[in-house]
């Protein structure tokens, strides 16, 4: 059967007519560009309060990614009674999987994340994540991740669900969690890797987790592409409290070319959808720098690749009157190669490339402005 003859069939009857002979079939991948998927399921079980893992599967079939990452995925427990991962491995044989286990007493069973790929799986990853305090009965989290290669290209997939709460207890815990997945994942050398970061982080944009992800290197895909305002952005609907919590990163060694998320009544989170290139010419080094005294405003990220152009992104991370601006130097102290500002003092990223042969260890300066004014300007050297 063709994808879309596959989708027609699922989607032809109820939860409990789907055909379990039926196994949908993706494309194959390019060599240069990913889809991915990535979703917190809430066990199959959606806005109505009705489990139907059916519902889940349709989804993930109509997008038809590349690779999928799924938070809320529960191993024989009382939600819906069903091994979850084993159900989607049995209709998409075409994918690998790796299941990240993290709490194994959740509501009778194993949750965790799990990452289904269409590329052979070299390397698997499950890292727990500190718990805080150590006596607390909260759901325990893990970070899963997988090596693979897409033609020739090594790449690295993340999955983490981060613990959710506003209170200082629950803060405390979340960011001990989101520290440890960065210091997990990201160091100098890796970061110039085709890598992906993706996960229900339980914190809005404007949360300070997320200028520590960009002071990293990660660049969040959805900005790269979309303003951050609006009803698309939105990933966990309802109760008058929606919100986008859910996140695609990437490293520099991906372009991101779109992003949308999908309305679905199948779980409380909606998916977000991130589609990304490599580039011909490897990334060899990138940096970014934190804008503003307060370091949360905005960054600046440039990567350099190995024929020396460079693509500098420039976000703005708070809606406060204040843009974020960068100049690059082909090297410390020579002239200014590229200027870029974020997008209309808006939390959304500029773009701005140099040619080949322009930079070797250029020097990124990073300003907040308004106007004819700038202030609070940082500067680092990249080598």
């Amino acid at each position: 059967m063709t994808a879309a003859a596959v989708v027609l069939a699922m989607a032809a009857g109820t939860a409990g007519e789907r055909p379990e002979t039926v196994a949908f079939v993706p494309a194959a991948a390019t060599a240069t560009s990913l889809k991915i998927l990535d979703w917190n399921i809430q066990g199959g079980t959606g806005t109505d309060g009705r489990y139907d893992f059916g519902r889940i599967i349709d989804v993930i079939a109509a997008e038809n990614p590349d690779i999928v990452t799924l938070q809320e995925l529960h191993d024989n427990s009382s939600v819906g009674g069903d091994n979850q991962w084993q159900l989607l491995v049995n209709r998409f044989p075409a994918y690998k999987a790796h299941f990240a286990k993290g709490d194994t007493n959740a509501f009778g069973g194993v949750a965790g994340n799990l990452i289904l790929s269409k590329y052979d799986i070299i390397e698997k990853l499950t890292y727990q994540l500190p718990q805080y305090p150590a006596d607390t009965a909260a759901v325990l989290r893990s970070l899963g991740g997988v090596k693979i290669n897409v033609n020739g290209t090594d790449v690295r997939i993340y999955t983490t669900h981060l613990s959710p709460g506003l209170g200082t207890e629950a803060t405390e815990r979340r960011n001990r969690q989101a520290r440890a997945v960065i210091d997990k994942v990201s160091n100098a050398s890796l970061m110039p890797t085709p890598m992906l970061l993706t996960g229900d982080l339980n914190v809005r944009p404007d949360n300070e987790i997320r200028p520590w992800f960009a002071q990293a290197g990660w660049y969040d895909a959805w900005t790269q592409v979309n303003a951050n305002i609006g009803a698309d952005v939105i990933t966990h609907p309802g109760d008058g409290d929606d919100a986008r919590i859910d996140y695609v990163y990437a490293s520099p060694g991906f372009d991101v070319t779109d992003a949308h998320t999908v309305a679905t009544i199948a779980s409380d989170h909606y998916p977000v959808v991130a589609n990304v290139t490599t580039r011909a010419t490897a990334a060899t080094k990138a940096k970014a720098l934190l804008a503003g005294a307060a370091s949360r405003e905005g960054w600046a990220n440039l990567a350099v690749y190995a024929d020396s152009s460079s693509k500098l992104r420039v976000c703005d991370n708070q809606a406060d009157g204040w843009g974020v601006r960068a100049y690059v130097r082909a090297r410390s102290g020579g002239s200014v190669v590229v200027t870029g500002n974020d997008g209309a003092y808006a939390d959304r990223c500029g773009t701005f490339t140099t040619g080949s042969g322009t930079v070797s260890s250029p020097t990124v300066r990073v300003c907040l402005y308004k106007a004819g004014e700038e202030k609070d300007c940082r500067e680092t050297t990249i080598t």
